[in-house]
């Protein structure tokens, strides 16, 4: 049971190593931006739900397809909710205006630094390919460039959820 909630060899030490690698980029996301700015709070709430949950449920579906590593259901949640809830939903919050080639990098990057922590710490995310490439740093890198795609991903989003909620902020 333990191992499938936290993971092999894990504990509350190693999880509070991870939501202090979050705090550090956090800090650093929030350098760019101080804060969410008032007309978007909405947007940013919206975001935080649709891909808390639509995370938490595709990784564990893309598990049971073969295409991704189990993750414990503590680093799911974390990873999901914390990490790309709150803290890449407010990563967006500061940066929807930037070029698009911009967002991709910024999110790419986040990724690949949050996927390599939790690697390192928790040996998540330890699949040895990338759909047909192999490598545990194909799979790494195949995600965290996936990931680049939030910023459009997003705006598609809100587009739609525009239409039936007032104070949504659309790109």
């Amino acid at each position: 049971m333990a191992e499938t909630f936290l993971g092999k060899g894990n504990g509350i030490a190693q999880y509070a190593e991870l939501l202090l690698v979050y705090a550090a980029l956090f800090v650093i996301i929030r350098y760019a931006n101080d804060h969410v700015e008032l007309n978007f709070r909405r947007t940013y709430w919206i975001l935080f739900f649709g891909w808390g949950t639509a995370t938490f449920l595709a990784n564990y579906g893309l598990c049971r397809a073969g295409w991704m590593s189990f993750l414990p259901w503590a680093n799911n949640f974390l990873h999901t909710f914390v990490w790309i809830g709150l803290c890449l939903g407010f990563l967006y919050a500061g940066a929807y205006r930037r070029p698009w080639w911009e967002k991709f990098l910024l999110f790419a990057i986040f990724s690949f630094l949050v996927k390599a922590a939790e690697h390192i710490v928790l040996g998540t995310w330890e699949l040895p390919y990338f759909f047909f490439i192999p490598g545990n740093l194909a799979y790494i890198l195949g995600w965290s460039l996936a990931d680049g795609l939030y910023p459009v991903i997003s705006e598609l989003g809100l587009r739609v959820i525009a239409k039936f909620a007032r104070g949504v902020v659309v790109p």
